[in-house]
């Protein structure tokens, strides 16, 4: 795969989508990304060789995706990081099928925003819509260890120095890892709420991945072995009582 010179590399922002067998999250995505208002942007599409209807999808907005790629795959961490390489822009945000930006304004809001010029992570809380449809805010705070991939718009330059996404099936954190491998100085939280997202996600699907991101945060040393201990003793109680 060609290799994109930094001297090179456009300001802006690569919005990456990864999908499989998602063809009406994927619709939803992409209609929301088309109405940004924000100029300087690429959308990035990686499909994992879906058989749903979503390559007709593709075809179908070719218009508004600047790059494709439809070929089977090794998950979603090896999706995520085949857009990462693809990506020409200086900044990075992975949207995943089905989320969306909370407006058309998002991108404009927040890079019209004066944030530190040595930061290189910008991070905010996000929405949830539930299974009934109300909406919620989710918090989100680096210092805590709790921060989430689609309200994330981060330098592509710090996969260069971290390192890309972990290929760690069937666990589902390496994003997480990743983002907790970034110095907590680089973090700069903003208050443009960026996305909604879709709760159906495989990220979402059990208490398993809490289990993963509760031992992150210890691996880390954010969680205190002791309290993160008693938390994960309390999760392993709500599961076996099956309460989610």
């Amino acid at each position: 795969m060609e290799t994109i010179d930094k001297r090179d590399m456009e300001k802006g922002i690569s919005i990456i989508t990864v999908t499989y067998n998602n063809k009406d999250g994927l619709i939803k995505t992409i209609k929301n990304v088309a109405s940004q208002d924000y100029q300087l942007k690429e959308f990035i599409v990686i499909d994992g060789n879906s058989t749903d209807g979503t390559k007709e999808v593709l075809e179908q907005y070719k218009d508004v995706i600047d790059v494709t790629i439809c070929e089977p795959d090794n998950g979603i961490y090896d999706a995520m990081n085949k857009g990462v390489r693809l990506a020409s822009k200086e900044w990075i945000i992975m949207l995943n099928a089905g989320d969306i930006f909370s407006h058309e304004h998002v991108l404009s809001n927040v890079f019209n925003l004066d944030f530190p010029s040595d930061v290189s992570f910008l991070y905010s809380d996000y929405y949830d819509i539930t299974q009934n449809g109300k909406t919620v805010i989710n918090h989100v705070d680096r210092h805590k260890g709790i921060v989430f991939h689609q309200a994330s718009i981060y330098k592509k330059s710090l996969h260069e120095k971290y390192g890309y996404y972990l290929q760690t099936h069937p666990y589902i954190v390496s994003d997480l890892l990743f983002f907790l491998s970034v110095p907590e100085e680089l973090f700069y939280k903003i208050p443009t709420l960026i996305s909604i997202n879709d709760t159906g996600g495989i990220s979402r699907k059990g208490m398993w991945i809490a289990e993963e991101a509760l031992g992150m945060r210890i691996g880390f040393g954010i969680e205190h072995i002791i309290t993160g201990a008693l938390k994960y003793i309390k999760l392993r109680v709500l599961k076996a009582l099956k309460i989610r």
